[in-house]
């Protein structure tokens, strides 16, 4: 998963360098309408539902915040 993860970052910032072993601290390195674009590249490729009313921040300060986060969805 967090090599899918690491893609669907690379889609939508291919301007970003990330080390899928890096816990990349995401807050801040993408802003609102990249989180908005993330969530929507995240369902189209993982193939998860992702309800918007649940998701916050801390959801996406890490790779493995979100990892685990996605993990808890399927």
């Amino acid at each position: 998963m967090r090599k899918k993860l690491v893609e669907a970052i690379g889609n939508i910032r291919p301007d970003l360098e990330i080390d899928e072993n890096q816990d990349l601290q995401l807050h801040g390195v993408l802003d609102s309408l990249d989180i908005v674009l993330l969530v929507d590249e995240i369902e189209e490729t993982l193939n998860i539902t992702m309800d918007v009313a649940a998701i916050s921040p801390e959801i996406f300060a890490s790779l493995n915040t979100l990892e685990h986060y996605l993990k808890g969805l399927s």
